[in-house]
């Protein structure tokens, strides 16, 4: 079966020229330690109870909208445990007013108090908590809380919108790409969680609604004709052993005989017609498994050997399908009850080579979805708006708020 080509991104990630991308993300060399990112959730992002969570989060936001907002941190501010003055105040001020630091202390001290609170905010927001205030963190405390009401009122109306059609399906899959995890769902319980890599801004992850039909392990990936022509046979060129350190085949065309690599004039221009697979395993850009999902968007989640990616807070490096981190224990809880199979059987096929594809008696439902707010364990959780989703809903002048409940929210 080929692999559908919207699935691209690991292999720009493999050529040399675009490794820059991903250096450019990692720390200098004797620079601290990255903080690992907290695992995903366990409270269930769209339910009767977060739902009125969220309307509650979103009273008490416009109630803090018309207080007195403090003073805006001036641009390539550094605050840090130990700093004191002024702009240390204006951060005080705009922590006790977001619930992330308890009045009281010496207004002008960055204290361990304050330390704390910064890497509350920071946890709430999805960025690394490191405790110091800069980039990122000073801009996002910079948010004009009415633009936090707006973006409340936007969620919240994602998540009615998209209850009643949880509500008839008693197992399903949440994939939220905008905080780069995954939610298992059954019976209003999260029964399975598994951070994700979602698709870059290019190459957005669409919001879509699709069933899980089938699994299989030891895919082909098939190289799209667009990558194959403006990265890989420039790289054959460059390096005529890639083909074989990259285990990748050429093909006279989908379905035909294979060519052997040293009978082609890679630099003429007929090099283009040829189709290349890349060779199952541990190396492949879809990793060992992959579920498949039909859909228009041709989106689906997969394993990845850049495995090394899942230590990051932001996740946004694919060209629009998914990679799961757990993904053998997705597969085991979707696999529950399917003839007695299980992801230890489909990793002993891994394990002794064969590919298979598992299909599905009873398919799971699976959701992509894109929220960039929502309530966990009582605190409000905001993300980046990655794809421009939230600010083009407010450009469009749709008055969100006006939009009737549409769901009654339990007591």
């Amino acid at each position: 079966m080929r692999v559908m080509l919207r699935c691209r991104g690991f292999f720009w990630k493999q050529l040399s020229v675009v490794v820059a991308l991903f250096l450019a993300a990692a720390p200098p060399a004797g620079a601290r330690e990255r903080i690992a990112p907290p695992e995903p959730s366990r409270n269930a992002w769209v339910s009767d109870a977060s739902v009125q969570q969220m309307a509650r989060a979103l009273e008490t936001y416009r109630a803090l909208a018309q207080r007195p907002q403090p003073a805006e941190l001036p641009n390539k501010t550094t605050l840090r445990f130990g700093d004191s003055g002024q702009p240390v105040a204006d951060l005080r001020a705009r922590l006790v007013l977001t619930g992330d630091l308890r009045p009281g202390g010496d207004a002008f001290a960055f204290d361990a108090d304050v330390e704390a609170a910064v890497k509350r905010y920071q946890l709430r927001n999805g960025v690394e908590p490191t405790g110091i205030v800069f980039g990122i963190t000073q801009r996002l405390l910079n948010v004009p809380l009415d633009v936090r009401v707006r973006q409340l009122e936007l969620n919240l109306q994602r998540m009615r919108e998209l209850l009643p059609k949880l509500g008839t399906q008693p197992r399903y899959i949440l994939m939220n790409a905008a905080s780069f995890e995954l939610q298992g769902i059954e019976g209003g319980t999260v029964a399975v969680t598994s951070r994700t890599i979602a698709g870059k801004r290019a190459t957005p992850t669409p919001v879509v609604s699709a069933q899980v039909q089938a699994l299989n392990t030891l895919p082909y990936w098939h190289v799209p004709g667009t990558i194959a022509k403006a990265a890989l046979i420039p790289m054959i060129r460059k390096d005529p052993g890639y083909l074989y350190k990259e285990k990748i085949r050429v093909f006279s065309s989908f379905g035909g005989e294979e060519v052997d690599p040293g009978s082609v004039n890679w630099w003429g221009p007929e090099a283009e017609r040829y189709v290349f697979r890349q060779d199952p395993g541990e190396h492949n850009a879809l990793g060992v498994l992959r579920f498949d999902m039909p859909n228009k968007h041709i989106v689906y989640m997969h394993d990845t050997p850049m495995k090394n990616l899942f230590s990051y807070f932001e996740r946004a490096v694919s060209a629009g399908c998914v990679r799961l981190q757990n993904f053998w224990g997705v597969a085991d809880w979707i696999l529950a009850g399917q003839d007695g199979l299980s992801a230890a059987a489909l990793q002993g096929r891994v394990a002794s080579g064969q590919q298979s594809t598992v299909r599905l008696k009873q398919p799971v439902p699976v959701h992509f979805i894109y929220l960039t707010a929502w309530v966990d364990n009582g605190a409000v959780q905001f993300r980046n708006d990655l794809y421009n989703r939230d600010a083009s809903a407010f450009v469009s002048g749709e008055d969100v708020s006006a939009r009737p409940m549409g769901v009654s929210v339990a007591p």
